[in-house]
């Protein structure tokens, strides 16, 4: 044991505020040695300063109360191990979590603008096997992965061949105005084959589109739907309907790592192909 001081000294060694130390005493990790039975002052011994140290040091790199609390309880170095591993896995999420929001900040300092590469595009009927929904935008990710392996494993065992699988959606515009809204994914249907449970055939009318092709996934497309409404509000006649989506690149295996997302924005009519 050490000295016996006041909370005032102790919070002086320690950093530590008044209103942390009593909040650390209530919960239980920084319990004073004496609370004075008449004035209800609490006194520290000398002793605890660098468990003081561990705790606020710990707090400063966003380790949580219960983790620390746990960490500080823990009978084994093996213990102690596992959690500063998790915590430091956190951190590193974080960390390239922080990386992603700056580089899509330092994107939003230039304009948007249209692209090259958008095409104008007559989509032809398609005959589809097809899973649609009513949900809320933030339940799209999890039904999203679901839906596509569903309808992949729907077509490779309704065709005897390897064939490749590209798989689509529509994106009714209340998804987008009020986040709740439909949301359909399709792939081409197998000829002369009914669709299994739970998936629709459909027949997917002709339309026209104008067509901008977004570089894997769904990281940072929010840039392309702008140039693409850009454009397609400035130079041609924007349609009414769902918003359309193909997916490419998606395997057996990894069905839902696409090198590139086509954006289909539907048109009432075209104009010249642009440069």
């Amino acid at each position: 044991m050490g000295a016996q001081v006041s909370i005032g000294d102790f919070a002086v060694m320690t950093s530590l505020s008044r209103k942390a130390l009593r909040h650390y005493h209530e919960i239980g990790i920084l319990e004073p040695t004496l609370v004075d039975a008449h004035t209800g002052y609490r006194f520290y011994d000398t002793s605890q300063v660098d468990h003081a140290h561990i705790i606020r040091r710990f707090r400063s790199l966003g380790m949580s109360i219960p983790d620390i609390k746990a960490l500080l309880s823990a009978e084994n170095a093996a213990a102690r191990t596992e959690i500063l591993t998790t915590h430091l896995e956190q951190m590193e999420v974080q960390l390239q979590h922080t990386r992603d929001t700056v580089g899509a900040l330092r994107e939003l300092l230039s304009p948007v603008g249209a692209p090259a590469e958008i095409e104008l595009r007559l989509e032809p009927a398609l005959a589809v096997w097809s899973i649609g929904t009513t949900l809320e935008v933030a339940e799209i990710d999890s039904w999203f992965a679901v839906t596509v392996r569903k309808l992949r494993d729907a077509v490779e065992a309704a065709t005897s061949v390897d064939s490749q699988v590209v798989p689509g959606g529509l994106y009714d515009r209340a998804l987008f105005l009020e986040s709740r809204g439909e949301a359909t994914l399709f792939v081409a249907a197998p000829q002369s084959t009914d669709p299994p449970e739970g998936i629709r055939a459909q027949l997917l009318p002709q339309a026209q589109f104008a067509v901008l092709t977004h570089s894997g996934g769904h990281e940072g497309i929010d840039r392309s739907y702008a140039a693409l409404g850009t454009y397609t509000n400035e130079q041609l006649v924007s349609g009414h309907g769902p918003i359309r989506e193909h997916y490419l690149g998606g395997t057996a295996s990894e069905p839902t790592a696409f090198t590139a997302t086509e954006i289909c924005w539907p048109i009432f009519s075209t104009a010249p192909t642009p440069e």
